[in-house]
């Protein structure tokens, strides 16, 4: 009688709290030894969850940071001088890039396009550089290594705004129409599209439009431009198997250390 006494009180209790927003978990109720007149009981582990909260409870505290050690790991957003001094400087050449590399590392967009310029004429052949132009059937004495590699260096340096390929895109998204080009890219102004005035009325900071650098030369027309655009460097057939290319010599090295 005592025992279902009990029970009843139990469950009644249980109904109270849930009614109050809370529900009781308790331990299974202990054996009860009898020692002569005494009862000596153990007692009992009560854990309180607000009701229907259970779900977000979690079994850590909500920080699982101390189970890993340290602190949560957040990944570091890499700068573009970070980029600029990871890009490869590979050329067929000889041409050492690590000045035009620097200027770009410091966001030093005219002094980068002074020396872009510079090594265009260097890589077109030594006609080149004794007129200190670049004619456009000169463009395809440049290699594609060398190419790719101003052209990395830019995209790196302005998080993929600006550089050869870049212009190639956009050159072809207005169907290789050279006003549209011109105005998409800002080196045109007004409503008669006139050129901007080199060097001074070009934009040499990352608020230019996408695709305003690097320069190329278009007063004497656009044959040298359009020479560059369509140079195997920057067509991504030939960017594929550049890669590839680079995937199997550095398997190559990693089979010669076995």
């Amino acid at each position: 009688m005592l025992t279902q006494t009990h029970t009843a009180s139990s469950r009644s209790a249980c109904r109270g709290r849930a009614q109050r927003g809370q529900l009781a978990f308790s331990a299974p109720r202990p054996i009860t030894q009898r020692s002569g007149s005494l009862v000596q009981q153990a007692p009992s582990l009560r854990v309180t969850v607000a009701a229907g909260k259970l779900d977000s409870v979690s079994l850590f505290g909500g920080d699982t940071a101390s189970l890993l050690g340290g602190a949560p790991v957040v990944e570091k957003k890499k700068s573009c001088k970070d980029a600029v001094m990871e890009v490869e400087l590979g050329t067929t050449a000889g041409i050492d890039y690590t000045t035009l590399r620097d200027h770009l590392a410091n966001g030093e967009f005219r002094e980068a396009e002074d020396e872009t310029r510079a090594l265009l004429i260097k890589l077109a052949g030594p006609e080149a550089v004794k007129r200190n132009w670049v004619y456009f059937t000169e463009v395809k004495n440049i290699s594609v290594t060398d190419f790719q590699t101003l052209d990395s260096l830019w995209k790196a340096s302005s998080n993929g705004k600006f550089g050869y390929s870049v212009q190639k895109e956009i050159w072809v998204q207005n169907t290789k129409r050279w006003p549209k080009f011109f105005k998409q890219i800002d080196w045109t102004q007004g409503e008669n599209n006139n050129y901007r005035k080199w060097p001074m009325e070009f934009i040499y900071s990352l608020d230019a439009p996408r695709g305003h650098l690097p320069l190329t030369n278009a007063l004497r027309g656009t044959q040298l431009f359009q020479a560059i655009m369509e140079h195997p460097a920057f067509e991504k057939s030939s960017t594929a198997k550049t890669l590839d290319q680079k995937a199997a010599e550095a398997a190559g090295r990693t089979q010669s250390l076995f």
